[in-house]
């Protein structure tokens, strides 16, 4: 009996032929490595939805399907909401739900839909020539992996090519199946590689795969699982070939293109140790755009309030910028950097304003992100900053020119709340107090908004006179105004004496439980002024509010008309009262005082009406005989010092927290009215920045113009994408040469009712982020 000898080197390549599932623990380990630091599980509020895969510097693809389903409807749509969770540590003692890192996903930048044969629910939007795919933007790039032995790993990416790929050979396919961890399966040999679909075998999956990655054994990335398809245990999947041609072929590709050229990074030594923390990662254009996405979520919002994503990726309930600030107050120290410019723009904002803050945010954020990107690109810093300052300064010429002039400030208040009460009353207070005038609304106690009720008040040219008065109890840390309810009123000139007597008038009230408003003309650089030093001396207490009162003018001696008008004496040196005689009778009132850096304004006072009447006749007589022009524009200011009227809303509701909502909401409008009616309307909605938009050159080879041109589609992008435009629509018209034309179409609700917005909030909005900007690139 013969026996043969088996051929040796055939058997063995038979035995380890990858067609026969079989492959080294060398490549399994490579391309699992791979993939825990690149593919990610999506969520929205806590759930599972989809899995999916980096592909770029923050850029992430998943399945299209998966994202809308994840929204509850059918079409493109927003992201907001969702959140990637990524592995922080490479290393089996740490689970993904023990050290998660948890990025939102803040902008929806390309999709398709399915195709009509593809598995989908019934009633799902379809196309022909769909790739059920979603690209997206995630708010930052997820930080390095950490190794067992301490190195980092960077995450790296997968490329998304448009070469062609012969399918044939098994692939590894990575998902989140409905649990915490990654898996890995194996296809087995591709049944179906048509044209725009593949189909296989072998590879086990369940709800949450859609979005998956399939790479070759030397790790390409070839296809995208988006479903099962039939029985037996079939999958399909999506070229990526075809997606890549279609993104770049799109508004983004520039993006894609980006993230192609780009080396992969290798592992390396931390520098230094860095205590780990989940969430929006360690870039001050990670910090910038994460911020920024929070406040894109309240920006056009006029309801109570909606729900954030903070730097773990943890929803949060927040109602305007003063609360999304707060939720990133401990941010990565990195990200810091970026986000602290744009919550200076929000806080700079409502300080100077009382409205605009989100907007003024908004484009804060776009211009830090875009920035810290460009010089990333190694873009030079001061050209940058002379090619982003010019830009915005064109921006800002267009802006002026497009500002029409406002004689009822409807469609401002429109804008500004949804409460059809609010914006009725409003509009009638702000068209009674005109564009200079006091008014206040207040928290009521009815159910209705009351009023307007017409009585004496003032807006004085004047803030703080020494740094620490900013800290005064009833000061609001966040806007640095006070709040003064009902005030005795304290008028001082540069008097000298050592203040003793104040001293023991100031406890006196202390005692009393009222506040005091000092309005004076001496500063801390009088050298009189010691009595004024020890009048604030935080040593004795609560220091009072104190406004420095500018010079008088020839003809207006101004602490002469605040005693009119608050019932007060004024202690000057031609008064001949000395400071120790001062006690109450010194004292004015008021019945409401607020106080900023550049601003104070009285409401009500104790004065005497039949005076008031005397001064206001006495001083149009001296008008008459004015001697020069100086003089009789003084007495004019005077006489409107005298006549100076205030306009008072009491906004009530059904409870407390819906009185203090209306109330925040009618004095926003207020402030936002007013500016209308002094220099005019600009279109709603974020049109009028992309009309400017559209004046500025495309940016190519100009980084700082690309920069400001990104920035000025961010308010229109984020308002459209919460009405519900597609991204084909609103890349539609952030590339229109002429907006209007497409706002007269009126297809959506976005401007079906023609919104304006206030010129000089607009204006000032710019204005402030363009000193975000500068403050960031001077920083670095």
């Amino acid at each position: 009996m013969t026996t043969e000898t088996p051929d040796s080197g055939s058997e063995l390549q038979a035995a380890t032929n990858p067609r026969a599932g079989m492959h080294s623990t060398q490549e399994i380990r490579a391309r699992a490595t791979e993939a825990e630091s690149r593919v990610a599980r999506l969520e929205r509020g806590g759930s599972q939805v989809a899995t999916g895969f980096l592909v770029g510097p923050a850029l992430l693809l998943t399945a299209g399907h998966a994202v809308r389903l994840s929204r509850g409807m059918s079409g493109a749509g927003p992201v907001a909401g969702m959140v990637a969770v990524f592995p922080s540590y490479h290393d089996p003692g740490h689970t993904s739900a023990q050290d998660a890192v948890r990025i939102p996903l803040i902008a929806l930048l390309d999709s398709s839909p399915p195709a009509p044969e593809d598995p989908v629910p019934p009633g799902m939007k379809t196309d022909e020539d769909g790739l059920d795919f979603a690209f997206v933007r995630l708010a930052a790039h997820p930080p390095d992996l950490v190794e067992p032995n301490g190195l980092l790993r960077p995450r790296g990416y997968y490329k998304l090519s448009e070469e062609d790929y012969v399918f044939g050979s098994p692939l590894h396919l990575f998902h989140h199946p409905l649990r915490q961890l990654l898996d890995h399966s194996n296809t087995g040999d591709v049944l179906y590689p048509g044209a725009h679909r593949v189909r296989y075998k072998g590879a086990n999956t369940l709800q949450g795969s859609s979005g998956g990655p399939l790479v070759t054994d030397g790790g390409l990335l070839v296809a995208m699982h988006h479903g099962h398809h039939g029985g037996m245990n079939l999958n399909q999947a999506i070229p990526t070939s075809l997606i890549a041609s279609r993104i770049l072929s799109g508004p983004h590709a520039e993006l894609l293109r980006d993230a192609l050229a780009r080396p992969l990074p290798h592992i390396r030594t931390p520098e230094t140790p860095v205590p780990w923390r989940s969430g929006i990662g360690t870039t001050p254009g990670d910090g910038a755009r994460a911020v920024g996405a929070a406040m894109s979520a309240l920006l056009g919002s006029r309801s109570f309030g909606t729900t954030v994503l903070d730097p773990d990726g943890r929803p949060v309930s927040v109602t305007d910028a003063r609360q999304v600030a707060a939720c990133f107050r401990t941010a990565d120290p990195r990200a810091v950097l970026g986000i602290n410019p744009v919550v200076e723009a929000a806080r700079a904002m409502d300080a100077a304003s009382g409205d605009g803050a989100l907007l003024a945010a908004v484009l804060a954020a776009a211009l830090v992100g875009e920035a810290n990107d460009q010089r990333a690109r190694g873009s030079g810093l001061c050209e940058l900053f002379r090619e982003c300052a010019e830009a915005l300064d064109l921006a800002r010429a267009v802006l002026v020119d497009m500002a029409a002039p406002c004689s009822r400030p409807d469609a401002v208040v429109r804008g500004a709340t949804t409460d059809p009460q609010v914006a009725e009353a409003v509009s009638a207070a702000a068209l009674l107090a005109g564009p200079y005038g006091v008014l206040i609304c207040e928290p009521g106690v009815t159910r209705t908004i009351e009023g307007p009720v017409v009585r004496q008040g003032l807006r004085v040219p004047a803030g703080y006179a020494l740094p620490y008065a900013a800290d005064a109890p009833g000061t609001d840390a966040w806007t640095r105004r006070t709040r003064l309810v009902k005030p005795y009123v304290l008028l001082l000139d540069s008097v000298t004496g050592d203040g003793e007597a104040f001293r023991r008038l100031r406890d006196r009230l202390a005692r009393k439980g009222r506040p005091l408003l000092v309005l004076t003309t001496a500063d801390g650089s009088d050298l009189r002024s010691g009595l004024l030093r020890s009048l604030c001396d935080p040593a004795d207490g609560p220091v009072p509010t104190v406004v420095r009162v500018p010079a008088a003018r020839q003809g207006h001696q101004r602490l002469r008309s605040l005693a009119v008008l608050t019932g007060a004496t004024a202690l000057t040196e031609s008064s001949r009262l000395l400071p120790g005689t001062a006690w109450f009778d010194v004292l004015g009132q008021a019945d409401l005082a607020v106080v900023s850096a550049s601003e104070t304004v009285l409401m009500g006072g104790a004065h005497d009406p039949r005076m008031l009447d005397r001064w206001i006749a006495s001083t149009r007589a001296l008008m008459d005989r004015a001697a020069s022009e100086s003089e009789r524009s003084a007495l004019e200011e005077q006489i409107d010092w005298l006549t100076s009227r205030a306009v008072s809303l009491a906004v009530g509701g059904d409870t407390q927290a819906e009185i203090a909502a209306r109330t925040e909401a009618a004095q926003r409008a207020a402030h936002t009215s007013q500016a209308a009616l002094r220099c005019g309307t600009v279109p709603g909605g974020g049109l009028a920045l992309l009309r400017a938009r559209a004046a500025l050159p495309d940016g190519t080879g100009n980084p700082g113009t690309h920069v400001v041109r990104t920035a000025l589609a961010a308010p229109f992008r984020a308002l459209a994408t919460t009405a519900g435009l597609t991204p084909d629509d609103v890349e539609r018209w952030c590339a229109v040469g002429d907006p209007d034309a497409l706002r007269r179409q009126a297809s959506t609700g976005l401007f079906a009712d023609l919104p304006e917005d206030a010129a000089e909030i607009v204006l000032l909005a710019l204005d402030t982020a363009k000193a975000a900007l500068t403050g960031f690139l001077g920083g670095s």
